[in-house]
């Protein structure tokens, strides 16, 4: 069990040992004085200090939990969208695991890649790579970043990956998602839970997505919805799904070249190998495709695989006697840059994923402000 499953077994009540209890009432008075920073920091930026505005809509994608929600399928979807309508989107992204993000970096410019995936990090450059038209910059100061964009890239509107804490950029629009499998974050911030400012801060929202409704029964959806209705009776709540939408081998994958349709490899027994947040997800969306999952291997989220996990990958595909390994497209950025990968006598699958709408698919396009 790696640090970051032990993390969540203490916080989510799993473990029941007195010193999982001592661990979460030590973790509890650190939640206090983070609570307290979040608050203050959120006052000052509810007045408008320290807010810079450029000029040209800003759409934030971002959540209030830590972890993995979906942002990179949903910016995908939101840069999609605004290519067909004509305009010109940059998305900004923090470049978090990037070799040095303290200063903006052009990562990709109108679709064309400028740097390797050390220097942008996984998230960045997997946007780089999936968005044929747009253009991705990373950097910590998102306002910086932007000016960048409008001045050096020609944007016309600009979407901010990760963006919801990170206020000092004005926004027009704030987009929040909401994993339904973990929708509260243990009802805690961090470190006690995994929200990573209190339920108040939902209140900033223009738009509520609920994502991965089909990884819980339907009846937890309604509990979700109606408790956030009552706490935002006026902001839309849209219900989508991780959609599987190709299949690609690795190397197929690394060429850009066209891939699968789903179903690709089924008839191999699978294990399931992901550097995300929530590893139990992406073997659910395996087993939903007809898959026939033999074990999951979880690595902590923005794994940085090595050498070594090459190694433990291979022991336990052969332990659990699998004929193929799936990975997620971001884990497929690091894993297709190691030449170990290449001796496995086993293949490696890519399953790219979309976000997919059950309702309100053309209420919320018509709501995008651009």
């Amino acid at each position: 069990m790696n640090g970051e499953d032990l993390f969540k077994r203490i916080v989510s009540g799993e473990d029941t040992s007195i010193l999982g209890s001592v661990a979460r009432s030590s973790l509890g008075f650190l939640s206090k004085g983070y609570e307290k920073v979040v608050t203050m920091r959120n006052k000052k930026f509810d007045t408008g200090a320290s807010v810079t505005s450029v000029g040209i809509p800003v759409i934030s994608v971002g959540n209030i939990t830590a972890g993995g929600t979906g942002k990179t399928p949903m910016v995908r979807f939101i840069c999609d969208v605004l290519g067909q309508k004509g305009y010109h989107p940059t998305v900004l992204s923090r470049g978090y695991r990037a070799k040095d993000n303290s200063e903006s970096i052009v990562i990709s410019k109108h679709g064309n890649i400028l740097v390797e995936p050390e220097e942008s990090g996984d998230e960045a450059w997997l946007l780089a790579k999936v968005l044929p038209t747009a253009s991705v910059i990373i950097g910590r100061n998102r306002s910086i970043s932007a000016q960048m964009a409008i001045d050096e890239l020609g944007a016309d509107c600009l979407v901010m990956d990760d963006g919801f804490q990170h206020r000092s950029l004005h926004r027009d629009m704030d987009i929040v998602l909401i994993d339904a499998s973990n929708p509260f974050g243990y009802e805690h911030v961090l470190p006690r839970g995994l929200l990573r400012e209190p339920l108040e801060g939902l209140k900033r929202a223009n738009s509520i997505v609920l994502t991965k409704v089909d990884q819980v029964d339907p009846g937890t959806v309604a509990v979700i919805k109606k408790r956030l209705s009552t706490m935002l009776p006026h902001v839309p709540i849209y219900e989508t799904i991780h959609k599987p939408n190709r299949i690609y081998t690795l190397d197929e994958w690394a060429q850009g070249m066209d891939g699968h349709t789903i179903g690709y490899g089924q008839e191999h027994s699978i294990m399931a190998v992901s550097g995300i947040g929530n590893p139990q997800s992406f073997t659910k969306t395996l087993e939903s495709c007809g898959y026939q999952v033999v074990h999951t291997m979880g690595f902590g989220d923005h794994h940085d695989f090595s050498n070594d996990d090459v190694v433990d990958i291979w022991k336990e595909a052969f332990a659990h006697k699998a004929e193929a390994i799936m990975i997620t497209e971001k884990d497929a950025v690091k894993l297709s840059q190691l030449h170990t990968i290449e001796d496995l006598n086993i293949p490696i699958i890519v399953l790219s994923i979309g976000i997919e709408f059950l309702s309100g698919k053309h209420e919320f396009i018509e709501n995008l402000v651009i």
